[in-house]
Order: structure tokens, then C-alpha cells, then sequence
């Protein structure tokens, strides 16, 4: 199990559902709907366990299908096998990813540094050895900014697909989410 492909073979695709606290409503139903689709089809998810968008997505996919990154123990009183707490080592190569992708770093309180830090760990994993295969996000007419911009920005420098639902139907980001399992 040495490189990308070997630890992809062994493991189900994993996609990251991310977006806005200001999701609007419509949306996150669509999001709870498509994590439970996604569950099915054999998909895991990588989220955060923010209000809005990430909980939407938690709702919709089984705790044995997830993983809560987490920037500490108990945000937003969640707890459980399912939760991953980025520390150590990890947490500082997730500060040093954040830094370079975050336009205003020298801005950011320690909080959100570690809010920055969980955004690494749900696109590149609890180890960073092994990225989501997708991103499915709500981020305001598409665009990259608010506290999804920083999960955008990751994506693009990995090149990791970002299916954005301000922009596409949920049946189109499912069609291509499709396309993504059978190419892998």
C-alpha cells in the first residue's frame, strides 16, 4: 500500500459535503436527500459538523458512512466514533496548508485557525494522506468566499472536482458523482 491508488482500492470514494451556514433552506434538504443517496451508493462523506450545510449533509449519511472533522473536542456538541480531532503533528501541517491557501491568515483568531485547520483535514483526511475524490459545497452564486472559501481554495490546489450546488441541480453534481465512481 504505497501509493494513491492502493489506499483508493481498499477504501470506498469519499466526497466532502461543505458550504455556507447561510445554505438556504431548499438547499439543505437537497443536501440531506443526496448524503443519504450518497450513503447508498457506497459513498463516504467528510464534513465538519458546522451548523447549515455540513450538518445537513451529517443528517443525510449513517454515522458508519462519516466523518466529523472536528477543529476540537465537543464543537457544536459533537462526539462519537464518527468524530476526528485534528492534533499534533497533523494540526500544524493543516495550520502551515491553511496559511498558504488563506488570503487574510494574519487575521484569523486562534479559533479560526483551528476552524481552518478542520477544513484541511476534511478535504485531505484524518491522516492528509488520502484527499476526497470530490467536493460537494453551496458557497453564494458559486463564488469562493466566506468560510467555505478556504475548502474551495484546497480543492483547486489538490484538483479535486468541486460539484457547486449554487450552480448546478443535485441531480447534475449526483450524475457526475456517478462519473467520478466509474472512472475510479
Amino acid at each position: 500500500m504505497n501509493d494513491m491508488s492502493d489506499l483508493r482500492s481498499l477504501n470506498n470514494l469519499i466526497y466532502a459535503g461543505i458550504g455556507s451556514r447561510a445554505t438556504p433552506p431548499e438547499v439543505l434538504a437537497d443536501m440531506t436527500k443526496m448524503a443519504a443517496w450518497l450513503a447508498r451508493a457506497g459513498w463516504r462523506l467528510s464534513t465538519g459538523g458546522a451548523t447549515g450545510a455540513d450538518t445537513a449533509f451529517a443528517d443525510g449519511a449513517p454515522a458508519d458512512r462519516r466523518t466529523l472533522h472536528l477543529p476540537w473536542r465537543g464543537y457544536n456538541g459533537h462526539e462519537g466514533a464518527d468524530c476526528h480531532v485534528v492534533s499534533g503533528e497533523q494540526r500544524e501541517t493543516c495550520l502551515k496548508i491553511a496559511a498558504r491557501l488563506h488570503p487574510a491568515w494574519s487575521r484569523c483568531s486562534p479559533g479560526a485557525r483551528n476552524l481552518h485547520a478542520r477544513n484541511v483535514s476534511i478535504l485531505l483526511g484524518a491522516s492528509l494522506e488520502r484527499p476526497v475524490d470530490a467536493v460537494v459545497a453551496w458557497s453564494p452564486n458559486g463564488h469562493i468566499q466566506g468560510g467555505t472559501s478556504l475548502g474551495l481554495r484546497i480543492a483547486m490546489d489538490y484538483d479535486i472536482p468541486v460539484l457547486n450546488l449554487a450552480v448546478m441541480t443535485p441531480r447534475a453534481a449526483c450524475e457526475r458523482l456517478l462519473e467520478i465512481r466509474r472512472a475510479a
